[in-house]
């Protein structure tokens, strides 16, 4: 396997063996045998031999089908073989593209995936587009049984020519007006729909981002006429969106600052912070699935967010690290948050 720049991203293309008919010197007749080259290597070759022209080829054909097809069109052939359906949302100055489905009408589960590939090179370039190479969040709400929405970031999912400027993915990835967009997008769509409660969970970056878009999700009216808001944002027709259920994160980037110091990168200039910013109604329920061997975001990165809440509300596993193994493990772990919220579902949910 050969890793190289590959549509803005650094990810792994395979090169596959050829078997390619061709004269051997000193060895007999030709014969036919298993070649492994670099692509340089094949197009260096493709340029001096005649021979070679069926390796190159079986090569390039290889790599247009293969791991060089670029992360949007992945992630839009999972999400067509999970079932969901294409949407573009409207946002605040951004547009979203998203992921749905419908089954039900009883609780939204909303997903934001990780940080994708801001930076390629080893930090040294802005990727030209940031969209995940593994789309994990993608993977968890293909397997949640309620109606579902991936909703994108600003610029990512093939958006970052539109009006798309590096800092919205990099320094300011978790901003403001990142924030606002992402709760306008979504409430678009819960508003078109007769849903009776939300619940948004983030992975990794997304984690930030979903508890950010909690604090800013729009409380009813009838909540915010009475006073206590509990530091949700009311706006006009709230009326229309049903409360938060909860928020839930997979090995989450709750203290950006924190992560920034620990793997020694750039400050997120700009950008919000969950860990700094006031903390979410008690009402509002709250689950963190952290694993124990996560180098990327370790427990430890995001104690000063986690050091708010009671010891249940953060769920261990000793196993996993930032990747393995939420997708295997989602199914039980949403099966238990969906108990919690059945179990509260007479209680009031809004702040």
């Amino acid at each position: 396997m050969r890793k190289f720049d590959c549509q803005g991203g650094v990810h792994t293309c395979a090169v596959h063996t050829c078997a390619v008919r061709t004269s051997a010197v000193n060895t007999g007749p030709a014969h036919t045998r298993p070649v492994l080259m670099s692509r340089r290597g094949i197009e260096t070759r493709c340029k001096k031999s005649r021979w070679a022209l069926n390796l190159c080829a079986c090569f390039f054909l290889t790599l247009a089908v293969s791991g060089c097809a670029g992360p949007v069109k992945r992630v839009e052939a999972l999400a067509r073989r999970g079932g969901l359906e294409f949407l573009v949302l409207p946002g605040v100055g951004f547009q979203h593209r998203a992921f749905a489905a419908l089954r039900g009408d009883d609780l939204l589960v909303v997903f934001i995936d990780g940080d994708g590939s801001p930076w390629v090179d080893h930090g040294r370039r802005v990727a030209s587009d940031p969209t995940p190479r593994a789309p994990l969040a993608l993977e968890l709400a293909i397997r949640t049984s309620e109606s579902v929405l991936y909703v994108g970031r600003p610029c990512y999912l093939g958006l970052v020519r539109d009006g798309c400027a590096e800092e919205v993915w990099t320094s300011e990835r978790y901003s403001a007006a990142v924030v606002a967009s992402m709760v306008a997008a979504t409430t678009t769509y819960v508003a078109a729909h007769n849903f009776q409660r939300v619940l948004i969970v983030g992975y990794s970056g997304g984690g930030a981002l979903a508890v950010l878009v909690a604090s800013q999700w729009p409380a009813p009216l009838d909540v915010a006429a009475s006073g206590s808001t509990g530091g949700l944002r009311s706006t006009p027709g709230a009326r229309d969106r049903p409360p938060l259920a909860g928020v839930v994160t997979i090995a989450g980037n709750l203290d950006p600052d924190a992560w920034t110091r620990l793997h020694n990168y750039l400050p997120l200039t700009g950008s919000l912070n969950p860990a700094l910013a006031p903390a979410l109604p008690t009402s509002l329920r709250e689950w963190h699935l952290v694993g124990d061997r996560d180098s990327n975001v370790p427990s430890s990165a995001a104690q000063q967010y986690l050091q708010r809440l009671p010891p249940d509300r953060i769920w261990r596993y000793a196993s996993f690290d930032h990747a393995c193994c939420w997708v295997r493990e989602w199914p039980a772990a949403f099966a238990r948050i969906r108990a919690e919220l059945d179990a509260a579902k007479s209680q009031p949910v809004g702040p």
